[in-house]
């Protein structure tokens, strides 16, 4: 047997054992979704924070296209808050470095905020793989269309990443990245151009690693490693915001503030545009799961069936997308 062949049979049974254990999948396509209506509460989505404030504040539903079923937001509506934007339903596992905490401000009784923020979970796997279709919804040009994803605890302020699906107003859309050095943000674009018309398929991994990047105190880099895959090609391998965490002691959580994740936050905030109600964008197979890179990364070449299973998996889900 070739060397070829026994990549691809070896990946055939990650990837099969990987699809039996992920759980955390919402493609929309489910009876028990309720058309027209708000993605809150349907899916393990959540639409408001853990106080049931702000429910339904944003132009968003879940909506039919030709027979298939999506989530469909603009940003005709924005907000300067968090925890009551727009959550995924939660990973199987929370993620995180060894000892971190699932931070957010469920008080314990769910009607008074906890000050400071206390942990509801501790991180029990080191990774995290966040993925989700997306394409235009009205498959032309929509000016002002700004979208912030970022893996995050579920109906938190706090955050460990950040993807920006951007709408220059011609020409397709631009996609970027933002990680951390020290207490500053570094600025990634990832892809210029994509087509309105088209679905693309954006993919994230995570690999949490204990401990602190290199550089000097205020500067370091961090050591957690974020691998961004657009339409199945890895187009960056950056890291998460530790280092900025771990320099700004903020929301009164102890140094050095390991945070751990459980969710994707779909945020609309800056300037909103009320032109673009019904439109903005449209996004499907939403993936959020420690188990595909968990068994692919424990193979005898980590990062080469990792990075492989990474991009068999875009391939399957725009074969899918192909045949709808």
């Amino acid at each position: 047997m070739n060397t070829t062949r026994i990549l691809i049979t070896t990946l055939t049974v990650i990837l099969t054992s990987a699809s039996a254990a992920l759980a955390a999948t919402v493609n929309f396509d489910v009876p028990a979704l309720i058309l027209n209506q708000s993605v809150n509460g349907q899916g393990g989505w959540t639409v408001q924070d853990s106080f049931g404030n702000s429910g339904g504040l944003f132009d968003e539903k879940v909506v039919d296209v030709g027979g298939n079923r999506v989530w469909r937001i603009s940003n005709a509506v924005t907000a300067t808050s968090y925890s009551n934007q727009p959550f995924s339903q939660t990973a199987p596992v929370v993620a995180g470095e060894t000892g971190a905490g699932l931070y957010n401000n469920y008080g314990n009784n769910h009607l008074s905020p906890n000050s400071p923020p206390l942990s509801s979970a501790t991180a029990a796997s080191p990774y995290f793989y966040g993925a989700w279709d997306f394409k235009s919804a009205t498959g032309a040009a929509q000016s002002g269309i700004s979208m912030a994803i970022s893996p995050s605890a579920k109906q938190s302020t706090l955050r460990e990443s950040f993807v920006q699906i951007v709408d220059p107003g011609a020409g397709g859309f631009n996609v970027n990245f933002f990680d951390t050095t020290g207490t500053g943000f570094n600025f990634t674009s990832l892809a210029t151009g994509l087509s309105y018309s088209d679905w693309h398929t954006l993919e994230m991994f995570i690999e949490f690693v204990d401990g602190i990047g290199p550089g000097a105190a205020g500067f370091e880099a961090g050591n957690d490693i974020v691998r961004i895959l657009i339409d199945g090609a890895l187009v960056h391998t950056g890291t998460t915001w530790e280092s900025f965490f771990y320099n700004v002691n903020d929301a009164g959580i102890p140094a050095p503030s390991a945070r751990a994740v459980d969710s994707l936050l779909f945020r609309q905030s800056g300037t909103a545009v009320p032109g673009n109600a019904g439109g903005g964008l449209y996004f499907d197979n939403i993936i959020v799961s420690n188990a595909i890179f968990a068994a692919a990364i424990q193979t005898p070449e980590p990062s080469t069936f990792a990075l492989a299973a990474i991009g068999l998996m875009g391939i399957a889900r725009r074969r899918r997308r192909m045949m709808a």
